[in-house]
């Protein structure tokens, strides 16, 4: 109504300039601004605001907050267009309205983060206000606010810990609100650059409109001039439009145009009585309005750079309490927010206090004897054994919760299974259907047992497929080693391998330097785990060669690279950073030719043991090209064409040096209690070059590249059973090894031993963390490495039928059985067709 009233009065005004000043959309609203505080009134303020800040959870009667969003940038896209017109067309436009223009692909980029950072269901989460004049708005809504107003739009870090410390003085903020900060600030500097870009518009609309009226003024009675006031004073703006009136009357004076009627000067003067108290307050208005728009600007672009885990910890009274744990200071971000979430859970179901529910914890886990046990770790009270005592002590009930993780635990295995075992049954009986006649009874069960075994791989296939899906992957929790290895977790990489050609001898030492550089840890060494080929003989005359090429070749990289006995310590000496382990041959009565003892698991085997003794007789001496650094504890084992991404190495040193993880020996001595003695990292298939790509590789290599942003993935052993399957490249704990493998599987016998080792160590699969290895690029190199696995997972037939010299779990028994019913899928699917 007021836009078209305005039309009506002034049919030469533009539509922009009447939509601006539509008088139904009311008066724009003041700038967020009041009096700006220093650090020791903002800590004032902060105590007496938490005070008042009355909040409950968010009900359905809440004020809208993402409908005022929207209004927010629909109302700056149209300010920053007729502003935009307006300079397009040569007229003067303030510091403040150059700001905006010059600006507005920030606060463009700054709307979409904000609508990608603010999802609905996170914001219901939040406590609101239940006093006017944010009632209904999220409480930290109202704490942005009083932020914003009080700095004038600039963002100080210190300010803001200092104002957000005081608060919670008196009323705690919920971790989740104190996160939502970033974002609510962002909405709030939003809202007052609305407010700034608005009244920046109407005030030059309003001086356009009393332009345009002063154009003509010989022809406006007084009563239109009234009107026209009448409908801009519905906006806000009537004041500006009298001064501008008044400033281009004496600018008529002085030209001598056209004067208005002394009726005009008088309705003129009695509007605005004093002329030059209204134009200084303009100026002193419009400087304000440019502090505050450059201001709001820089914040959007200060909040976007500050360190925001960083301020959270020194702002949250539930970061600073927890903070004060060794161990949960030490912890990798990603293990931080799985203690912290179940925090806010708890506090959530209990009604108290995140920091009242984490000073339980705290109180729990320092009761423990050992700081290295997992009764330390806050997972074990959590999620783990001590959940019970945690919840009793909060208060808690959950009766429920302990029987279903009690029927888990034995049940999901047999549940597993009777879905597979049914899930088979039904396709086969889907396939063939019932047997008609007796005659037919034979025929029938013999199909149906053949296809057993097809039907049983896709069935596997999908409820594997199905599971993973579904189950939410749960990474291990892990340190994060910021200053990088250290000493007492210091770890070898090794690539086993054999010394057969100079070609073959540079490839190795070529992918040994490449660990090392996408690796440079102090506290690692990189070594080769090397053999002769298998001979007829003890020696070969080419033996002496390989090795002394090999020797060299390993001398030549520590030259490039030498290690100082700062990185080690002065226990260490001058221990290389690049080793050469090789051995001699011992006589094979099965193979019935000289060969590396039990080959690459023996190799293994021996090195683990010069580990844990500190000496061996198993490797040649080769000077210090073999001094192998003393106490170390891991042992990293990569195959010869493994690539280890930057980062790894650390990544998976600190999930097993995590106390929650490290491996605990039973009574026997011989076996784990808890924990882990392999970490098995997630193995992905590199992009293949467009000269080495195949069919067959297309085929069967699956999806290929390393995303950098995935986390991690569902592995369904180990989402089910917290039980990995060791594929052979993966990260050892020393001493674990030594104490449950040594000397305990027969010679000559394992080929295969990678399962094996797995079940009687305890083999967990950190998904999230990713080495690299080609898959076959032809079918033939394909069939030799499946004929070679096939032999070995019947080989370990025997050790299956031995349960109580091989004690496996359950879930351990069915994975190797699982790897013997998959070696048959393909001959069976032959004798089906034929």
């Amino acid at each position: 109504m007021g836009r078209l009233a305005l039309q009506a009065l002034l049919p030469e005004a533009p539509r922009a300039l009447c939509d601006i000043l539509d008088g139904a959309r009311g008066a724009a609203e003041p700038p967020i601004r009041a009096e700006i505080f220093g650090p020791q009134r903002f800590a004032q303020h902060g105590r007496s605001l938490g005070d008042t800040h009355r909040a409950d959870r968010h009900t359905a009667r809440a004020a809208p907050f993402f409908p005022r969003l929207q209004s927010n940038i629909r109302t700056l896209r149209e300010a920053h267009r007729y502003i935009g017109a307006q300079a397009a067309t040569g007229y003067d436009i303030s510091p403040a309205a150059e700001w905006l223009l010059d600006n507005f692909h920030l606060i463009e980029a700054q709307l979409e983060e904000v609508r990608h950072s603010l999802p609905r269901s996170y914001f219901r989460a939040l406590p609101v206000l239940l006093d006017p004049p944010l009632a209904g708005l999220p409480r930290v809504y109202g704490v942005a606010w009083a932020f914003v107003a009080h700095t004038d739009g600039a963002f100080s870090d210190e300010l803001l810990v200092t104002f957000l410390c005081a608060y919670q003085e008196t009323r705690e903020l919920s971790l989740g609100e104190i996160w939502a900060l970033p974002t609510t600030l962002r909405v709030v500097l939003i809202e007052n650059l609305r407010r700034l870009a608005e009244r920046v518009a109407t005030h030059k609309a309003a001086r356009e409109v009393a332009n345009l009226c002063c154009d003509r003024i010989e022809t406006l009675p007084v009563p239109t001039l009234a009107a026209v006031l009448a409908l801009l004073d519905a906006r806000g703006v009537g004041r500006v439009f009298l001064a501008q009136i008044g400033q281009r009357l004496q600018d008529f004076r002085t030209t001598a145009r056209l004067q208005a009627t002394p009726e005009q000067r008088d309705w003129l003067q009695a509007a605005l009585p004093d002329l030059a108290a209204m134009q200084a307050q303009q100026t002193a208005g419009q400087a304000a309005d440019n502090l505050s728009v450059s201001n709001a600007v820089s914040a959007l672009r200060a909040i976007g750079d500050a360190d925001w885990p960083a301020l959270v910890a020194r702002s949250s009274t539930l970061m600073r309490l927890m903070l004060s744990c060794p161990l949960f200071e030490a912890e990798k971000t990603v293990t931080r927010d799985q203690t912290l979430h179940a925090i806010e859970q708890l506090a959530l179901r209990s009604g108290q206090g995140e920091a009242a529910v984490a000073q339980v914890l705290l109180a729990l886990m320092h009761s423990s004897p050992d700081a290295d046990h997992p009764s330390a770790t806050a997972r074990h009270w959590l999620r783990g054994p001590g959940r019970a005592k945690l919840v009793a002590q909060l208060g808690l009930q959950e009766p429920l919760a302990v029987v279903g993780r009690a029927l888990a635990r034995r049940g999901v295995l047999p549940v597993y299974l009777a879905t597979l075992g049914l899930g088979t049954g039904a396709l086969v009986i889907a396939l063939l259907g019932w047997p008609g006649q007796a005659a037919d009874t034979m025929g029938w069960a013999l199909a149906a047992a053949l296809m057993l075994f097809p039907a049983s791989e896709g069935v596997v296939a999908l409820v594997n497929r199905l599971i993973s899906e579904s189950a939410r992957p749960d990474p291990l929790p892990r340190l994060a080693l910021n200053d990088g290895i250290p000493p007492e977790h210091r770890v070898m990489v090794v690539v086993p391998a054999m010394l057969t050609s100079a070609e073959g001898i540079a490839s190795l030492v070529r992918r040994l330097h490449l660990h090392h550089l996408a690796n440079p840890e102090p506290q690692a060494q990189f070594a080769l785990l090397t053999d002769w080929a298998d001979a007829d003989a003890a020696h070969a005359p080419s033996d002496d060669h390989w090795l002394a090429l090999a020797t060299q070749a390993i001398a030549d990289l520590n030259a490039r690279h030498p290690r100082s006995a700062a990185e080690l310590g002065d226990e260490a000496g001058a221990a290389p950073r690049f080793l050469l382990l090789h051995r001699s041959r011992r006589f094979c009565q099965t193979e019935q030719r000289w060969i590396g003892w039990e080959r690459k698991r023996g190799k293994l085997e021996q090195l683990v043991a010069a580990l844990a003794e500190g000496r061996s007789d198993a490797f040649l001496d080769l000077g210090e090209c073999s001094r192998i650094a003393p106490d170390t504890r891991y042992l990293l084992t990569l195959d010869s064409d493994t690539q280890l991404p930057p980062g790894r190495l650390r990544e998976l040193v600190g999930v097993a040096a995590h106390p929650h993880n490290r491996p605990r020996l039973a009574a026997d001595g011989r076996s784990l209690a808890s924990g882990y003695g392999i970490l098995q990292p997630r193995v992905v298939t590199p992009r293949p070059a467009l000269k080495d790509a195949t069919r067959f590789h297309w085929l069967f290599a699956g999806q290929c590249g390393v995303d950098p942003y995935s986390a991690a993935t569902s592995e369904v052993y180990q989402d089910l059973f917290d039980e990995g399957s060791f594929s052979g490249k993966g990260l050892l704990v020393v001493s674990a090894m030594q104490a449950v493998l040594a000397h305990r599987l027969p010679e000559d016998q394992v080929l295969s031993h990678d399962l094996l080792e797995g079940a009687l160590v305890h083999c967990a699969a950190a998904t999230d963390i990713t080495v690299v290895e080609d898959a076959p690029f032809h079918a033939d190199v394909a069939a030799a490495r499946l004929h070679r696995w096939t032999r070995g997972d019947w080989q370990l037939l025997p050790l299956l039928l031995q349960p109580r010299r091989f004690p496996l779990a359950a879930i351990n028994r069915w994975k190797l059985f699982d790897n013997l019913r998959r070696s048959l899928v393909a001959p069976v699917s032959l004798a089906l067709l034929a």
